[in-house]
């Protein structure tokens, strides 16, 4: 049960890391941010997105690669 919770919240982190990429890019389209706060935004997002997604891959069973 402990290794299914931390995998489905290493999920659900890396969804919200990567709508948070998709929300700098829009709020920059709108005139909302500036270039520098999306870069910054984008650039932390997109490594948690990849930490958390590969955490998420890792907790997977039967990951044999046929």
């Amino acid at each position: 049960m402990k290794g299914h919770f931390f995998r489905a919240l290493a999920g659900l982190l890396a969804l919200f890391n990567l709508g948070i990429c998709l929300a700098a890019a829009v709020l920059l389209f709108l005139g909302r941010i500036s270039e520098g706060t999306y870069r910054t935004a984008f650039l932390l997002s997109s490594v948690a997105w990849f930490v958390f997604a590969i955490l998420w891959t890792a907790g997977r069973k039967g990951t044999n690669a046929n």
